[in-house]
């Protein structure tokens, strides 16, 4: 077995990889390509290939050098990234190829609590994981929703809520709305609008764009960007109104999002990642979800240690640019700037 690396963005191999063995929204070129366009970064793949020139297993990652110090990220942004195989077995050979370089490596992996990652990964935070299995019929999907999700849906029904595709100008109501929510919610800084602009163009291309929207009297409320890639719909990126949270417009959304799904031939709806400190989305997510699992975020340990000065720097950034007295024009400035130097 031998092993070589690609660009993982434009490499028919690595795509014919994602294709074949399970890989994720995260694996995808489209997503890869993404970070590409919007941070510079130069998204890689390590593959091994066995004697017949076939290509068994691969992980896909990027080369980070900032004020965070040098590092290796399975990938960045990414909820999960976990190798690809089609054998555990292989872990070993695209661990000894993440650990080559000397650097820090990181990487997050569903499921990971299951796998024998080695002496030199520690597991340093978990995450939750919920998803939707929508290979039944409409009826029986609104059945198993809990009941609260199902009063939700309705209120917003007759509250008047209507959702539909966003056009383009509409994105950058979404984008206002995704600033305002970090920032007053999770006082954390938000992706560049052009991060999304970069997601539109490459998911367009493959028929995975699917902005949502509720509209409540002409104007839109909430907001969840939904991406395609194989054969589940992706529930990404979710943003809303706080003054019209009581119309339960998110709930809405879900659901609208289940019915897109289904039309459009998938077998599972991804909810994505969730902290525990996020009990309130935690919640939210399980009146839908049918799973549930635990990401794992595993660290390298190598001698090479990454300066904790610039972790602090950050913070402080953070906490100055999504003060509540801070316009959001400027905390959104600040994201486009700052942004790409939280890769962990």
């Amino acid at each position: 077995m031998r092993l070589i690396c690609v660009a993982a963005e434009q490499d028919p191999r690595w795509q014919l990889m994602t294709e074949q063995h399970a890989g994720s929204l995260f694996h995808s070129p489209a997503w890869l390509g993404a970070l590409a366009d919007t941070y510079g970064f130069e998204p890689q793949a390590a593959l091994a290939v066995d004697a017949g020139d076939r290509v068994v297993a691969g992980v896909s990652f990027c080369r980070i050098k900032d004020l965070g110090g040098e590092r290796i990220v399975c990938s960045p942004f990414s909820d999960y990234c976990e190798p690809l195989s089609i054998s555990r077995d292989h872990w070993p050979t695209l661990r000894a190829a993440l650990l080559s370089y000397g650097l820090p490596v990181s990487l997050r992996w569903r499921d990971g609590s299951s796998v024998d990652a080695g002496s030199d990964f520690v597991a340093v935070r978990r995450a939750r994981w919920h998803g939707i299995g929508v290979d039944a019929p409409l009826d029986a999907l609104w059945m198993r929703i809990r009941s609260a999700a199902r009063r939700a849906v309705r209120k917003a029904g007759r509250e008047g809520l209507t959702v539909g595709i966003i056009e383009d100008p509409h994105l950058e109501d979404f984008v206002r709305l995704h600033v305002a929510l970090r920032k007053r919610k999770y006082r954390l800084l938000a992706q560049p609008p052009a991060f999304f602009e970069a997601l539109r163009s490459r998911f367009r291309r493959i028929d995975g764009w699917y902005p949502l929207a509720a509209w409540y009297r002409g104007r839109i409320v909430a907001v969840t960007i939904y991406l395609r890639w194989g054969d589940t719909l992706y529930y990404k990126f979710n943003a809303s109104d706080a003054q019209a949270l009581c119309l339960r417009p998110n709930d809405m959304l879900l659901w609208e999002g289940i019915r897109l799904a289904r039309a459009l031939g998938c077998r599972v709806v991804d909810l994505g990642a969730s902290d525990d400190d996020q009990p309130g989305l935690v919640r939210f997510k399980r009146r839908f979800a049918d799973d549930e699992r635990q990401i794992t975020q595993l660290v390298s340990t190598p001698s090479v240690r990454a300066d904790r000065t610039a972790h602090l720097l950050l913070s402080r950034v953070t906490q100055f640019f999504t003060s509540p007295i801070v316009p959001d024009e400027v905390t959104r400035s600040a994201g486009a700037a700052w942004y790409r130097y939280f890769v962990s």
